[in-house]
């Protein structure tokens, strides 16, 4: 039955030359399938595959886009299942040649094996035919297909007639000077010859930096195509050469650049790789704008930002609330201004967020009134409860035209106008609780018995249920910077009547007092001290710092006895964990990072739901 699959398709694919790319669509059988976690967190899995053509059989990888091809339930790929490479790349690893499957169309479920293969390392060099291709045999399966399954990155095979068939041409078509096509999916630092066709989806600020080894300067751009998204990087030289030259949103074509392994810490991308732009690198505008895919998104509504780490990135699509105003910062690195200005936005979750702009973004931001925008590559902070940042791989686009934009625009004109919107404030309220995953829940016994909390690189988030017993009068608030930037922090005091911050380097007449809450909760298992900023003890104490401040120079008693007051309450607490040092001791602090009074009909009913299942 080896007449099914395009014998002799291993062979060539092995041994053919770059000069010889391959015009054909193997057919070929899948023996196995293996899983090879990556070593970084923040890149997806890779799926090995060992591919026969019935003669011989070798190694090929999977594009990450088709990994639910054999992740999902039931598999469409499996041991003995029949394919179609569509479009494909070729990569040299290891001194052997493996093929990168970008375009597959399963042909037949899994049967037996066909035929006796054995590995094609082994095996003689092919010899060339006439025409400078690569002599293949038997390209058509004698079967019909049952019920084929086409995958193309998530497109119909119909639209990726331009993608690459043939050999080291990855992204479909030629360059201006002939040179095939690479998809970026295929690009490894073990080739050197290679050209891609990308839309640039993001182009960063050229940003300076001076160390003991002298002073720099780089810049950096996201390239997409149909098959993944890379970053490259210019430095000194190369930013005065090619800066201008790339623009936002415009296709070009590449080459004669290095590939390295990517360092994740300057990138939330997926790829494993990324480019380093050299003196010898190409750079050119392509003719045909609308040859490569515009910016793809991934949006989660803004109400799941309370499943996010701190740190994570995401892409948010939202109404612009309010436009905020900028104001000016001092960097504690440099020393220099840095403009920045915080947007509110809100979607139909019925939450709203602080995304905060920087730079260049935050003075060309024109205020939009009730807008849609979109943020690509925003990072996750946890201050104040949860906000968005825009970083040097974010991007943002006013009023995009995609179909996303427009059906939350005709929400907002018809619902959203007289919606009332939750925030992700540390204090409680309504809604500023944010979502606790009941999952997530400890007890404060199981927290404090947990001798890997709070003791890694990165801290550690829980969510228990417990209840006040007390407040420390002492150190309860601190003398803030009232300025309107919401800058916050400690002021000192200047004779009698005027503060100063150093920070804004202003003086004013008064302070704004804010809370620096330290509470003992408790729960049926342990007690816990907790510590929270102002939101919490606006929440828990009902009065603002500042009245507080007043009350207990008017009456101490009374002053006590608001505290007194906030004592004895049960809240569901999010808290994060992380060990400090202080001297030549180390202990965990937890920090309040949301709280919500306890519903006790939704607990009682969450109670009555774990009750029916034990029954």
């Amino acid at each position: 039955m080896s007449s099914q699959l395009s014998t002799g398709a291993v062979h060539a694919l092995t041994h053919a030359e770059e000069e010889n790319p391959i015009a054909t669509e193997p057919v070929l059988q899948v023996l196995s399938v293996k899983k090879v976690v990556s070593a970084a967190a923040s890149s997806p899995d890779r799926y090995r595959l060992v591919v026969s053509d019935g003669q011989y059989f070798m190694q090929a990888m999977l594009s990450t886009q088709l990994n639910d091809l054999v992740s999902s339930e039931p598999a469409e790929i499996q041991k003995n299942t029949i394919v179609q490479l569509l479009t494909y790349a070729t990569n040299i690893v290891g001194n052997r040649r493996i093929v990168i499957a970008l375009t597959v169309k399963v042909l037949e479920t899994p049967g037996d094996r066909i035929g006796s293969p054995v590995t094609v390392d082994n095996a003689p060099a092919p010899a060339a035919a006439a025409d400078g291709d690569v002599a293949m045999e038997d390209v058509k399966p004698a079967v019909k297909p049952a019920a084929p399954a086409a995958r193309a990155n998530n497109n119909n095979s119909n639209n990726n007639k331009g993608a690459v068939q043939k050999k080291n041409a990855g992204g479909g078509g030629r360059d201006s000077s002939g040179a095939p096509i690479y998809p970026i999916e295929g690009l490894s630092p073990y080739q050197n010859k290679w050209t891609i066709k990308a839309r640039v989806t993001v182009k960063s600020d050229i940003r300076h930096w001076s160390n003991a080894k002298g002073d720099g300067k780089l810049f950096s751009v996201n390239l997409l195509d149909d098959t993944g998204e890379i970053k490259a990087t210019g430095f000194n030289e190369e930013v005065d050469r090619l800066y201008n030259l790339f623009e936002e949103g415009k296709v070009y074509f590449v080459s004669k650049a290095r590939v390295n392994i990517a360092k994740k810490q300057f990138s939330n991308l997926a790829s494993e790789y990324e480019i380093s732009l050299s003196r010898d690198t190409e750079v050119s505008l392509c003719d045909d704008q609308d040859s490569a895919p515009q910016i793809k998104y991934s949006f989660v509504e803004l109400s799941e930002l309370a499943n996010l780490e701190k740190d994570a990135t995401c892409d948010v699509l939202g109404i612009v609330s309010d436009n905020g105003d900028i104001s000016e910062i001092t960097t504690k690195a440099t020393q220099k201004q840095l403009k920045k200005r915080e947007v509110t936005i809100c979607d139909k979750s019925g939450y709203a967020v602080r995304v905060t702009l920087w730079g260049k973004s935050a003075e060309s931001w024109e205020d939009s009134d009730h807008g849609v925008v979109a943020f690509k590559g925003a990072r996750v902070g946890d201050f104040g409860g949860r906000t968005l940042s825009m970083g040097g791989g974010s991007t943002m686009a006013i009023d995009p035209d995609i179909p996303q934009a427009h059906e939350l625009r005709g929400w907002y004109d018809t619902e959203g106008t007289t919606k009332e919107f939750s925030s992700f404030s540390t204090g409680g309220g309504s809604g500023g609780g944010g979502v606790m995953k009941k999952d997530d829940y400890r007890t404060l016994e199981d927290a404090k018995e947990d001798d890997s909390l709070g003791h890694g690189e990165k801290p550690d988030y829980f969510n228990a249920r417990a209840t006040i017993i007390l407040i420390k009068a002492d150190n309860l608030y601190y003398p803030a910077c009232p300025s309107s930037d919401k800058c916050n922090k400690k002021v000192s005091q200047e004779g009698n009547e005027q503060w100063r911050c150093e920070k804004c380097d202003r003086v004013f007449d008064r302070a704004e007092y804010r809370y620096i809450a330290s509470m003992c909760v408790g729960d049926y298992t342990n007690q816990m001290w907790l510590s929270g900023f102002n939101d919490v003890g606006l929440t828990i104490i009902g009065k603002s710092a500042d009245d507080m401040v007043a009350l207990k120079d008017e009456d101490e008693g009374e002053f006590n006895r608001v505290l007194a007051h906030a004592c004895g309450k049960m809240y569901d607490f999010s808290v994060r964990a992380k060990a400090e040092t202080y001297g030549d001791q180390t202990r965990v602090k937890y920090t309040i990072q949301r709280l919500k009074p306890v519903n006790f009909v939704e607990a009682a009913r969450s109670l009555l739901d774990d009750i029916a299942l034990w029954g």
